[in-house]
């Protein structure tokens, strides 16, 4: 591994990236430039593995950059990154106290020139705007997770934000993705006459999970679904279970109510449905994603669903209201 020491010389990083990628003299075929940023020093070592998975699957230019305390300013190294038959240059920065744009100066002399830039941004956005801002307008797309933290409300009010002033590329955010195999159970089931049927009776809905982002998510989903808002005493949340996770969800109306427990061990969906006083046990396929999984999805993809801005616009609706949760 080569450091550039306390003051950062593009042009060596530059020098030594690009003979990291034309090894035998012949440059090879570059997927992506992946920007990684990360500001929560607890996750450093989680990020700097899951980075690494990336870099040994798919031929990638990754620059992480590190806005932790612990990150010395300006500092930076390189290390080319070989394994499972992919080949990519890791380079690490300190941010510490960097402009936006000396950030955004460094990328544009360091990726790759015609080669799509993916933004994977890990942590809050709240007092570095400026910065992401500055990043996810380049980017194609630009990932953010803005759930499973102790400021898990702000978080996704400043993603809402964001979104916003992003316009047609808002950023995906792996909250939404997450509830996906929630979505597939309840659609799957709903699918059959004899449930479809009631769903114009739906009131009310509860919900029980371990952040908030999932859950106001659902709720959003649900509510564009049914054409409810769920709002007072038509909505219950519960702060319950296992971080980043659906554990319950239960929407009740004139003579029927319907319960989903999803249970990740056994990767099934206990379902209990009452209809007219008669009550019926089932389960149902259940597979969740690990967060890895949703970041290659969204690597991959670079979207998530038609329906996504609209789902932001509904929740931007509700904490304009006042009422997030």
């Amino acid at each position: 591994m080569e450091s550039s020491g306390a003051i950062v010389n593009v042009a060596e990083i530059k020098r030594s990236l690009d003979q990291a990628r034309c090894g035998n003299g012949v440059a090879r075929t570059t997927m992506m430039n992946l920007i990684v940023y990360n500001n929560e020093p607890e996750r450093e070592e989680w990020v700097a593995q899951r980075v690494e998975g990336v870099a040994s699957k798919y031929p990638t230019r990754i620059i992480l950059l590190d806005g932790t305390t612990l990150g010395d300013p300006m500092t930076a190294s390189v290390q080319p990154q070989i394994g499972g038959g992919s080949q990519s240059e890791i380079v690490r920065f300190g941010i510490v106290d960097c402009a936006p744009q000396t950030v955004r100066s460094l990328l544009d002399a360091l990726t790759i020139p015609d080669v799509p830039e993916v933004l994977w941004w890990n942590g809050s956005t709240i007092g570095v705007e400026q910065l992401f801002e500055e990043l996810a307008r380049y980017a194609l797309p630009a990932i953010v997770d803005s759930s499973g933290s102790s400021s898990d409300l702000e978080n996704l009010r400043e993603l809402i934000d964001l979104a916003d002033a992003l316009g047609a590329r808002p950023p995906i955010d792996l909250a939404y993705l997450r509830i996906r195999p929630v979505q597939e159970v309840l659609a799957g089931f709903f699918d059959d006459s004899t449930h479809r049927k009631s769903l114009a009776e739906i009131e009310s809905l509860e919900i029980d999970a371990g952040s908030f982002a999932e859950a106001i998510y659902l709720r959003a989903w649900l509510g564009r679904v049914l054409r409810r808002t769920f709002e007072g005493r038509a909505f219950r949340f519960t702060h319950t279970g296992q971080v980043r996770r659906v554990a319950r969800c239960r929407v009740t109306g004139g003579d029927c109510a319907y319960e989903f427990v999803f249970d990740e061990p056994s990767h099934c969906a206990h379902v209990t449905a009452g209809i007219g006083g008669i009550t019926e046990a089932s389960s149902l396929p259940f597979v969740p994603l690990d967060t890895m999984s949703l970041v290659e999805k969204a690597l991959l993809s670079g979207r998530i669903d038609p329906h996504y801005r609209e789902i932001l616009g509904i929740v931007a609706t509700q904490f304009s209201a006042g009422a997030p949760l």
